[in-house]
């Protein structure tokens, strides 16, 4: 058989020749750190041999290949524009570690006319054979990345579980971090190992206190509380960056000052823990008691807690309020929000002098085709009337004496657990804090406890807060109590009297604890034409009016305003059984059985 008629597979590759883009990356993980001195060494032995030509190093530094957030796809979009012949690494294992993402931006590599050559690993891909032996690199190189990811997985909730420490190790704000392993002279190895724990920071434990005080109380964006920091405090990050919104974000809803650790719910089947996503779609993160100790209360994160989902269900726009009804208005009709407009007044220009329905005006008139149209001040006129009227008159009524509202609250169940929960939780503070100081003594004077009366101790005293975090998990979740009339007394009293004298912001902000809407209803004759604007508002203490009916569709119809706790009223065998002979009697018009 002559050379020309053997097969490809045996032919030696040829030599590539032409530019090439050369891609060096340096992995996270340890065993995979090679330098890229070394990586760029070999690929330039690999050149020379080859008669190519290196035109750029693009080089990613502590990256992993688990992603494609990566500069190797600023190579393959270079190749696709005719920059260069292909892209070559030290290792296939540099190009990605990732099975989906090796394939998809590989598959553009080739589409393009590129080719993927590996310095060290001579394999001609454009054969047969060729291409398995790649694929099972890669294969080999995703297996090792996984099984890697299962043993930090696993290392993590460890660390989460049992030692009530976050999954890194690392230093928070707030809070002097005491590592396992510490420099020592005195030491053979030069190091020595001890329990891993974090303690306040003196500085900057009240500046912690003043940023959840700062968003709960004054109503301060992540934006100002970002400026606060930088400009006025002049505090950077624990990695010595300034500031950002995102940053601060992060942090105070992480609930670590709280004394919580943020973990992703085990059970929930999204991506998220495995790394390819960046948030958990089904919004399942969970807050578990941690081991470090609190520097807000839990009734400040709370607080916080509750702040946050009212911020999340008001539009960016109403946030920061232009007028005292700012985000609380809505049309009747259309239940649309309504906003505010500018108007004449005497030839003059006014700001927010009517108020319009939003979806008339900037979104759909077919869905609202008449749109509203009345002027502010009746509006907050109107809402002033109604605290007079319908508020402080039933306040008097419902006024008791100091005996008698102890006596009820003392009757009241839910005040019971209430305080048992507070009384549990400062026992738990207690506790958390002799624990804490017994591991700053020990860590101090290790020869200070003898024998083992350290561990004794301590699993004593470990012992004890797993009895309280399992009493305070039997109360269960604590519910949000339904507000009363009567509590709002004295915000009443106080916006009413001060309401000039109040900025739009303040008064937006007392009114968002009582109100929930202010619906604007049209009245219209025949024609359609505007007679008069009501106002209507819906506080926070009555069952709320435009709450969606909860409804259950089941084999046999569908019923409105069902509830779980209906399937308890009643025998659920004679249940099943009337519901099967209603059915059956309606006939198949009603019920379609299917084989």
């Amino acid at each position: 058989m002559r050379p020309a008629e053997t097969p490809a597979t045996f032919h030696p590759p040829p030599a590539p020749g032409g530019t090439w883009i050369a891609y060096i990356r340096v992995s996270t993980w340890r065993e995979e750190k090679i330098s890229d001195t070394l990586q760029r060494s070999a690929i330039d032995q690999w050149a020379a041999q080859m008669g190519a030509r290196i035109i750029d190093y693009v080089t990613d530094l502590d990256e992993s290949g688990r992603h494609f957030k990566r500069r190797i796809t600023t190579c393959v979009e270079r190749v696709e524009r005719g920059e260069a012949a292909g892209v070559v690494v030290w290792r296939y294992s540099r190009f990605g570690r990732n099975r989906t993402g090796n394939a998809v931006w590989l598959a553009r590599l080739e589409a393009a006319g590129g080719r993927l050559e590996s310095a060290t690993e001579r394999i001609d891909a454009r054969t047969a054979v060729g291409e398995l032996q790649r694929e099972m690199v890669f294969a080999f190189g995703n297996f090792e990345s996984n099984r890697a990811s299962e043993q930090w997985k696993e290392t993590h909730a460890y660390r989460v579980q049992e030692q009530k420490l976050p999954a890194t190790g690392r230093p928070r704000f707030g809070y002097i971090w005491h590592p396992r392993k510490v420099p020592d002279r005195n030491s053979v190895t030069g190091w020595r190992l001890q329990e891993e724990r974090y303690s306040y920071h003196p500085d900057y434990v009240s500046v912690v206190e003043e940023m959840y005080e700062r968003k709960t109380d004054d109503y301060d964006g992540f934006n100002t509380l970002a400026h606060w920091l930088n400009e006025a405090l002049a505090i950077p990050t624990m990695r010595g960056s300034a500031w950002g919104v995102s940053s601060v974000q992060r942090y105070l809803d992480s609930g670590f000052p709280a004394g919580l650790l943020r973990i992703h719910d085990p059970e929930c089947p999204c991506s998220y823990s495995s790394g390819k996503i960046s948030q958990c779609v089904n919004k399942r993160m969970l807050y578990v008691p941690g081991a470090q100790p609190a520097i807000i209360t839990p009734d400040q994160w709370r607080a916080y807690r509750a702040h946050r989902e009212q911020t999340k269900q008001t539009a960016p726009r109403a946030r920061k309020a232009t007028y005292p009804l700012t985000g609380l208005l809505r049309h009747s009709r259309c239940r649309f929000h309504a906003s505010h407009t500018s108007g004449q007044s005497k030839g003059e220009q006014v700001r927010g002098k009517w108020v319009v329905c939003s979806r008339h005006k900037h979104a759909n008139r077919l869905d609202c085709p008449k749109g509203l149209n009345v002027a502010r001040e009746q509006v907050e006129e109107d809402v002033k009337e109604w605290l007079r009227d319908n508020v402080t008159d039933d306040l008097d009524a419902l006024t008791t004496t100091p005996g008698e509202e102890a006596k009820e609250r003392s009757e009241d169940p839910r005040e019971r657990v209430k305080r048992e929960r507070a009384a549990l939780q400062l026992e738990l503070t207690r506790i958390e804090a002799a624990i804490d100081r017994l591991v700053e003594d020990n860590a101090l004077d290790p020869t200070k406890y003898p024998g083992d009366s350290f561990a004794r101790v301590r699993d004593k005293l470990l012992g004890r807060k797993g009895s309280l975090v399992a009493d305070l998990n039997k109360l269960g979740k604590e519910e949000e109590e339904t507000p009363r009339r009567e509590d709002f007394r004295v915000v009443i009293g106080s916006l009413l009297r001060e309401w000039k004298l109040l900025s739009e912001i303040e008064s937006n902000a007392l009114l968002r604890q009582m109100i929930r809407r202010v619906v604007l209803v049209d009245e219209r004759d025949e024609e359609g034409t505007l007679l008069r604007v009501n106002v209507t508002v819906h506080p926070v203490w009555e069952p709320d009016p435009w709450e969606p009916a909860k409804v259950c569709r089941g084999p046999f119809g569908t019923a409105l305003g069902w509830s779980p706790n209906l399937l308890w009223e009643r025998p659920a065998e004679a249940a099943v059984e009337q519901d099967v002979d209603q059915a059956l009697a309606a006939g198949p018009a009603t019920l379609a059985l299917t084989s």
